[in-house]
């Protein structure tokens, strides 16, 4: 029996989803990283940060927990209403915590609190990056 020109999809999209799942894993750590890490830069500096920077940074953090939301819900068959996009913008913290408890019960606690634990450890590097700059940085 030959195999059917849907199982060809099927297969070649199936490394493809691995990969954006490690890429959108990858923006949520890195853009937990990078708004700590440069909060602690400026603070070493003894500067204040850019106006515009919490706004960005927040952005960022949401956008890229938007996108890893968007292709769990793809594999664990969450349907999407509307305005689901505008709905996790203004309340992701909400929502994507009670899809991930709906759809996994108590294991999805696990995924709940490596979250968790990734902003506190991004938060860690942060302040370690704030003292190592004021170490570093020379006087005046």
């Amino acid at each position: 029996m030959s195999p059917t020109p849907e199982s060809y999809v099927v297969s070649d999209l199936l490394p493809r989803q691995g990969l954006a799942r490690s890429v959108a894993t990858a923006l949520v750590v890195l853009a937990l990283l990078t708004s700590q890490v440069v909060a602690g830069v400026y603070e070493a500096a003894q500067r204040e940060l850019p106006d515009a920077f919490p706004l960005l940074s927040q952005l960022f953090v949401v956008l890229s927990v938007i996108s890893w939301f968007s292709l769990y819900s793809q594999r664990q068959g969450i349907p999407w209403v509307l305005d689901m996009g505008w709905f996790l913008f203004g309340a992701w913290i909400i929502v994507i915590p009670y899809y991930i408890l709906k759809r996994e019960g108590r294991a999805g606690w696990s995924r709940i609190g490596l979250f968790c634990l990734t902003w506190f450890a991004a938060w860690c590097v942060g302040r370690a990056v704030s003292i190592w700059t004021r170490v570093l940085l020379p006087e005046g």
